[in-house]
């Protein structure tokens, strides 16, 4: 697969090809004696040998009585992260997993065998698993399916003890235990998570799910916590928050290949535990084009049929309230609400993370002021003007302001992360202080050019 992959055979986007590539640069590292993990090929191939034993549970498949038949880029996924193990003692070394791709590629049966296999065969001493989300009914999709899984698998029932019940699923072989967890449901407290899968992380509003399930695997020496998830609209939420960070770690595997085709802008990050993979189009991609679907979708010609995607694409093009839907939901592409204003990725890329304000002390600036006291966010945009090549060209720049008592009470998952990082300013209390709002309009007035106030 990673062959294919880099070889231009099987169509994908920057960020598979970057999970790739640090596949095998890893591979290459790990003949150093100062990189910590190697990859057991037995290990790997234990986990794909199990999801192979399990039924089909829906469709055709199903009523035939089939077994699941992985997918390249399906073993692909568990290989890397359940293959890669640390030399010394034998623990694997991911322990979070961000996979991003569009609806009908079989997410949760995915989710659903990887569960099953983390309660009875990952060789763990009375097992927590959690098919974790912010409602019951969605925390119970995962759950629901794996129950199926079980019921068609006698022999399975037998050979490790299962009770298999509405709430629950019991493991006698090693007292294991695998229940649904949602927000609306019982306590979360004391949990003693080895695994928890997260479905559909762009769906939670807030971050007390995640929050609860990262604090729970801590206590375990290799705890997983699987997060798989469709692209949405929410920017501001703990998916994108997640999703950012995993960009950064496999845009730092892009910077390090010499073949690199891609323009990369933005920080990285270096995580040896993290491992990710979206499924989606690159930014040049033109959406409409049926030549780039296939790279959002994996399953392409398995469970997603070519034919079905141009009738929903066609009517994204012909009704503008169905293109966002569309983007989202079957060539993951994150926009900026669930109906269309503007081409968030047009926007994303008149970025340049190069600029500063210090650059522009003589050029004309216009001001202009959002303002807001307690819960929205108040902002100060900087308009600069600047003649280049007999044309005007506008360099944009913002402040944001936000009282302390809204970014510890605020349902916003990113704000105290966006507060660390010096993207928000913070005042004290409860209601914005405008004085300092104030203090540095006159700031501005002393340091550059200011023509106007809007």
């Amino acid at each position: 697969y990673v062959r294919c992959v880099l070889a231009g055979a099987i169509p994908a986007c920057q960020w598979v090809v970057a999970a790739c590539v640090r596949h095998q640069q890893d591979l290459e590292r790990s003949k150093k004696k100062d990189f910590p993990y190697k990859f057991a090929k037995i290990t790997a191939e234990h986990v794909c040998q199990f999801l192979e034993l399990m039924p089909h549970i829906k469709g055709p498949k199903a009523r035939n009585g089939e077994l699941i038949e992985l997918e390249d880029w399906q073993c692909f996924i568990l290989v890397v992260v359940f293959g890669w193990v640390h030399k010394k003692t034998g623990f694997r070394r991911f322990r979070r997993v961000y996979i991003e791709v569009p609806r009908g590629n079989a997410k949760s049966t995915l989710s659903s065998g990887v569960a099953l296999y983390m309660l009875t065969a990952d060789g763990e001493a009375g097992p927590e698993v959690y098919s974790a989300a912010t409602t019951r009914d969605q925390a119970k999709i995962v759950f629901g399916d794996a129950r199926k899984m079980v019921k068609k698998r006698r022999d399975m029932v037998r050979h490790y003890g299962l009770d298999n019940q509405t709430r629950y699923i019991l493991c006698g072989a090693n007292d294991g235990e695998f229940r649904p967890l949602s927000r609306d449901g019982e306590t979360q407290d004391g949990l003693n998570i080895h695994f928890a899968c997260l479905d559909e992380l762009h769906a939670h509003k807030t971050r007390e799910v995640f929050d609860v399930v990262e604090t729970g695997a801590g206590k375990r020496d290799q705890s997983l916590i699987w997060a798989i998830t469709t692209a949405g609209f929410n920017r501001s939420g703990i998916c994108y928050e997640t999703r950012t960070y995993v960009v950064q770690v496999l845009r730092n595997a892009l910077t390090q290949w010499p073949e690199n085709p891609y323009k990369l802008k933005g920080d990285i990050a270096d995580d040896e535990q993290q491992f990710g993979i979206i499924y989606t189009l690159d930014d040049d991609d033109d959406w409409t084009d049926p030549a780039v679907w296939q790279k959002a979708n994996p399953n392409w010609g398995i469970s997603v049929m070519a034919d079905y995607v141009a009738g929903l694409a066609h009517k994204a093009m012909q009704l503008a309230s169905a293109q966002n839907g569309f983007k989202t939901k079957h060539l993951n592409l994150w926009v900026n609400a669930d109906v269309a204003w503007m081409d968030m990725r047009a926007w994303d890329a008149c970025a340049d993370f190069s600029l500063s304000f210090e650059d522009f002390k003589t050029d004309k600036l216009i001001l202009a002021l959002d303002l807001a006291s307690k819960v929205d966010l108040a902002v100060k945009v900087y308009l600069f003007e600047r003649i280049i090549d007999g044309r005007k060209h506008y360099f944009l720049f913002a402040r944001f302001y936000l009282p302390q008592k809204q970014i510890d009470e605020s349902g916003n998952a990113s704000y105290a992360g966006w507060a660390a990082d010096n993207w928000i300013t913070v005042t004290e209390g409860e209601v914005l202080d405008f004085e300092l709002v104030e203090t540095e309009l006159k700031e501005d007035h002393e340091e550059f050019d200011l023509k106007d106030v809007a």
